[in-house]
């Protein structure tokens, strides 16, 4: 069995949650608001999904 550091875990993680932010991208805009009766910026689920990415990346670097 290998022994890995236990920080590695948390780099494992901030790497899971950077290619989550990058699949999140990939989503087309048209499909994000398709049916919606506006299509406003601050109605774009993938900027929402950005921030808290970003805010749970903090915290992995935090407590790193």
């Amino acid at each position: 069995m290998i022994d890995l550091p236990v920080a590695w875990a948390n780099y494992l993680s901030m790497g899971g949650f950077v290619l989550l932010g990058v699949l999140v991208w990939l989503i087309p805009r048209r499909l994000i608001f398709q049916g919606a009766s506006e299509a406003s910026r601050w109605r774009d689920i993938r900027w929402w999904a950005t921030v808290l990415i970003a805010l749970q990346l903090g915290l992995y670097a935090i407590f790193t």
